[in-house]
């Protein structure tokens, strides 16, 4: 792993989006049921909330987080797409299920590429 930080470019909809996330993660509706998917994550979710907060709304046009941070990210956009499904993920966020899963995608391409192609991440991303 790497402290280096790492730079993936996104909309001013898409960093909305990135953000809105921890609202899912921590104050939804379906907060226990992403919380379980999100597992020992919840307490470095809660770390990254305001870092990921903070550079949405500085509408640099990009996020800028660490490996580890990432894969956080990366790791609770999936808690709240399996923790809500595809029609309450919507209902809540406006967003469908192909452009959250899309993101996730390049959060894992951007990440991938400083390494070269080949990712950090080898334990399981569920």
């Amino acid at each position: 792993m790497t402290d280096k930080l790492i730079q993936i470019a996104f909309n001013a909809n898409e960093l909305h989006f990135l953000s809105f996330v921890f609202v899912e993660v921590f104050g939804g509706g379906s907060t226990a049921a992403i919380q379980r998917v999100l597992g020992d994550r919840v307490t470095a979710a809660r770390e990254l909330q305001p870092t990921v907060s903070a550079q949405a709304e500085s509408q640099g046009g990009y996020l800028e987080l660490t490996e580890p941070q990432w894969r956080v990210m990366y790791e609770s956009l999936n808690a709240v797409i399996y923790g809500l499904g595809p029609t309450e993920l919507h209902t809540c966020t406006g967003y469908a299920l192909h452009e959250a899963f899309n993101l996730n995608l390049r959060i894992c391409a951007g990440v991938s590429g400083v390494f070269l192609g080949r990712s950090e991440w080898t334990d399981s991303t569920t």
